[in-house]
């Protein structure tokens, strides 16, 4: 019998408003848009999360509909084949659509990316747009702001989603077929116990160590009580939108062994990362031990226990240490002698490993207790190399958009900025300022003194602009000997008063290192938004204009353009 699309019978089983918080939790985590269709393509459950292209494609009837058709479409394909495929939409985003095969005769499709790749967004965006019919204004709005992911992930987010979302869908599935039939469990619907298998650990949890025999080992919630079980999940959902934000890697450090306690009521637990080599693990979040005591652990991997979980990536359940673990005798001790040993991975990689011990009942941990930590680890997963990327990203941004010379930003972000404060005022309908600052000689100067001196004047006349303007003003080198300033919530006449503080800070530089007998002076231009200009283009090209007549006025000058 071919596989059929979900039916309407299957979407009533399944506890969709659960479902939707794991989607939109998942969704803000990767940043990605997501979205649950029934094997027709019909959608079940829309993303939470708007995409600035999307919202502008769709406000045509054209995009509408090629959309739609090309989604149905997707969602048909993998029913039918059963398989994962990647694609590009009308617009040239990269999606992907994944099968969620619940039983014999009913699959889902999770669908999401919708997102350009990173270093070539911009043209594939320009062409997948120009069969729609959208303004050329909002065009060029759009470009900036863009959803881009890395080369790489557009073929491991369908991994994620089989390694976390299709367990958990499963997972919701069963658990309502348990409530209406539990004979029907044992009839080979997948339960949590078989679901565990696929979400990141070699051979599931029986991989470990055999689950207990009989029945009840099948069905984990069978022993905890299906309401218990539930509210594992509804814990878990509130543990995903506790860390889904987090960005900070040490604030998510703290926030995943705090949750990870806190889910299994343990006393004790660590967070342990391994080195950019792979090759030695140090505690970067701990509970239950002194901080001077965790900062200076290191654990070579395949050494100790921990050394053991990351080299073989296989989670470790101890009931009784001292008999299971007999070399620990005589080190010491925990309040309990049950722990678990839990490896962090990303797919087939390990990045480190978690710890949990001394429940507070003082009970010995569990198969159920695994299963939990599981279900939050794979998560917890993502999230870690997630804030690595974004802290990785925004370096690489922050050198990208830096002036190496000057410390100052650099031209590419003073047009981000430029057009970001734009959109404010016209929003809010306010103004602001901007000026062209030009230094006065300076191919003379350079000629004369060297290029080590003129490096030497760029550096001084940066910091005194920064020493004159506002802690909110923005401050760049826009090429050369040009530098520019945006002034938010300012006018020109309040932006001459500090135009002219700046012209007089340069005015005043003194030589102090026998590089050269003067400092030269500078030249500067001021033009206001949206007084003097309609667009940003318009806006620098009057503050231009303004700054060369100052030039033609004699240098050492402030003008205010004058349309």
């Amino acid at each position: 019998m071919g596989v059929k699309s979900a039916s309407k019978d299957a979407r009533g089983r399944i506890d969709l408003m659960l479902w939707r918080d794991f989607q939109e939790g998942l969704s803000n985590l990767l940043d990605i848009s997501i979205e649950l269709y029934d094997g027709s393509g019909n959608v079940v459950v829309p993303s939470g999360k708007t995409r600035s292209v999307c919202d502008a494609v769709n406000a045509t009837e054209e995009g509408r509909n090629l959309c739609r058709q090309q989604y149905m479409k997707a969602a048909v394909q993998v029913t039918r084949e059963q398989k994962t495929r990647v694609f590009k939409c009308h617009t040239n985003q990269y999606v992907f659509a994944v099968p969620v095969n619940l039983d014999p005769e009913t699959t889902f499709v999770i669908i999401g990316g919708r997102a350009y790749l990173q270093n070539g967004e911009t043209g594939e965006f320009i062409s997948g747009s120009k069969h729609l019919d959208i303004d050329g204004a909002l065009l060029e709005g759009l470009k900036k702001r863009l959803n881009t992911i890395p080369r790489s992930a557009i073929f491991t987010l369908p991994e994620i989603m089989n390694n976390l979302a299709v367990p958990f869908l499963k997972s919701l599935y069963a658990t309502s077929l348990g409530m209406e039939d539990r004979a029907a469990r044992s009839a080979g619907v997948p339960g949590v116990a078989e679901v565990a298998g696929g979400v990141g650990v070699a051979g599931g949890v029986s991989a470990v160590k055999p689950l207990r025999a009989g029945k009840e080992a099948e069905h984990p919630r069978v022993v905890r009580g299906e309401a218990e079980w539930i509210d594992g999940f509804y814990a878990l959902l509130d543990v995903y939108k506790s860390i889904a934000p987090v960005l900070d890697r040490e604030v998510l450090y703290e926030r995943i062994l705090g949750k990870s306690t806190d889910l299994l009521r343990a006393e004790r637990g660590s967070l342990m990362i391994l080195d950019n080599d792979g090759k030695v693990l140090s505690i970067k979040a701990s509970k239950g031990m002194e901080k001077s005591i965790a900062n200076h652990v290191k654990v070579r991997v395949g050494e100790g226990i921990c050394g053991s979980t990351a080299a073989r990536g296989i989670p470790l359940v101890v009931r009784d240490i001292d008999r299971e673990v007999p070399w620990r005798k005589g080190m010491p001790k925990y309040r309990t002698k049950s722990f678990i040993s839990l490896p962090l991975k990303l797919e087939d990689r390990v990045i480190g490993v978690l710890n949990v011990s001394d429940k507070l009942s003082g009970e010995v941990f569990t198969d159920e207790d695994l299963l939990l930590l599981l279900s939050f680890s794979n998560y917890a997963t993502i999230a870690l190399e997630r804030g690595a990327y974004y802290t990785m990203s925004e370096e690489l941004k922050t050198i990208s958009m830096t002036d190496p010379l000057t410390g100052l930003f650099n031209r590419r972000f003073f047009r981000e900025r430029l057009f970001e404060e734009a959109e404010r005022v016209k929003r809010h309908d306010e103004r602001f300022s901007t000026f062209m600052i030009d230094v006065d000689n300076f191919k003379a100067f350079n000629d004369r003194y060297g290029h080590l001196a003129g490096d030497e004047i760029l550096r001084r006349v940066s910091r005194s602009i920064r020493e004159a303007v506002r802690s909110m003003d923005v401050v760049v080198r826009y090429g050369g000997e040009e530098f520019a300033v945006i002034l938010p919530h300012t006018g020109k006449n309040d932006s001459c008063v500090i135009a002219e503080r700046i012209r007089k800070g340069v005015e005043d530089l003194k030589e102090t290192k026998g590089l050269f007998a003067h400092c030269p002076t500078i030249s500067i231009g001021v033009s206001e938004f949206p007084l003097d200009a309609s667009t940003i283009d318009e806006l620098v090209n009057n503050a231009d204009a303004a700054m060369y007549r100052a030039k033609r006025g004699g240098k050492n000058r402030v003008e205010v353009y004058e349309g």
